[in-house]
């Protein structure tokens, strides 16, 4: 649920997103370094409308805003992107029809499995053991275990009702625009970000989301004791999900278009380096090139001439 930087245009029906998951997690259940133009053509095979640039702003922005844990970017190689993928949840595995304890410690997965509704597990507690537990959807309960719901899509509806009836230094004007904007999630979140409020829904979200697992943690017979230390464990899963979204490459996998341009832009004989020349070609590409990672001699030439020019 963590929403993206850039405004998306267009929102996945929760059909396109589940058969998305589900084939995601079929091609890619624990890949690393898969390259950004691969992972690209396989989403949009799955996709409506496989326009992930106009629809959601591109490759990055559209998984950081729907697999946040899932797929996290982890630098560069040459001129793509390359990411760490893995969709092994909670309760996948080979025992992933029955329950099992659920370990007491930050993790991304943990905090993707209470807060992401389209996650496929459950949550139980068990007064016996005393231990947070956790299945696929649709294990029935032993006699033992006490439901302890997740996030839905319903409990996000309300807790975004009550950060805007929470919000004081807003006009009638802008509330009502909130209000009118609550039927659709991208909607919301678009008008948030243009009011500049969506980092107070984002502190707003993540506390209450916390907050409302706790909670019905208590319900369900947990102690209080035992309720801090697992909503002081979400806290630190949804730092670590969001370190892992923003991680940068090393040095030695990153692009620096700056200091390429600075260290290799020396002329050769009258002629760029090719490594700035490729840099430099990038401005003058369509998005169907780019998809293809192609250079045409046309935009090479450009490139070139633009570079020359410069030096």
């Amino acid at each position: 649920m963590e929403p993206s930087a850039a405004p998306f245009l267009s929102a996945l029906s929760s059909t396109e997103f589940d058969q998305l998951r589900k084939a995601l997690a079929e091609r890619y259940s624990d890949a690393k370094g898969i390259l950004g133009s691969q992972l690209g053509e396989f989403v949009r095979q799955h996709l409506t409308n496989p326009d992930l640039k106009g629809r959601f702003g591109g490759l990055k922005d559209f998984v950081s805003h729907y697999f946040p844990a899932e797929v996290v970017w982890r630098g560069r190689q040459g001129l793509d992107d390359l990411y760490d993928i893995s969709f092994a949840t909670p309760s996948s595995g080979p025992d992933a029809g029955t329950w099992q304890r659920v370990p007491p410690e930050p993790s991304a997965v943990l905090w993707s499995a209470v807060t992401n509704p389209s996650v496929n597990v459950q949550f139980a507690w068990s007064g016996t053991e005393q231990s947070l537990n956790q299945a696929s959807a649709g294990v029935p309960l032993t006699p033992n275990l006490t439901a302890v719901d997740k996030l839905t899509k319903a409990d996000y509806h309300d807790l975004s009702t009550a950060f805007v009836g929470s919000l004081e230094s807003i006009d009638d004007a802008t509330r009502t625009q909130l209000v009118e904007s609550l039927r659709s999630n991208a909607e919301f979140t678009n008008l948030l970000r243009v009011k500049d409020l969506l980092g107070k829904w984002e502190e707003f979200r993540i506390n209450n989301a916390i907050r409302v697992f706790g909670d019905r943690l208590g319900a369900s017979g947990a102690e209080l004791a035992v309720v801090t230390r697992w909503t002081e464990a979400l806290r630190s899963s949804q730092q670590l999900a969001r370190s892992r979204r923003l991680k940068k490459a090393p040095p030695s996998l990153a692009i620096q278009p700056s200091q390429h341009l600075a260290n290799r832009e020396q002329l050769r004989n009258g002629m760029p380096d090719s490594r700035a020349v490729a840099t430099k070609a990038m401005e003058f590409l369509s998005d169907s090139e780019l998809r293809n990672l192609s250079l045409p001699l046309g935009a090479v030439m450009r490139a070139i001439e633009a570079l020359i020019g410069r030096s």
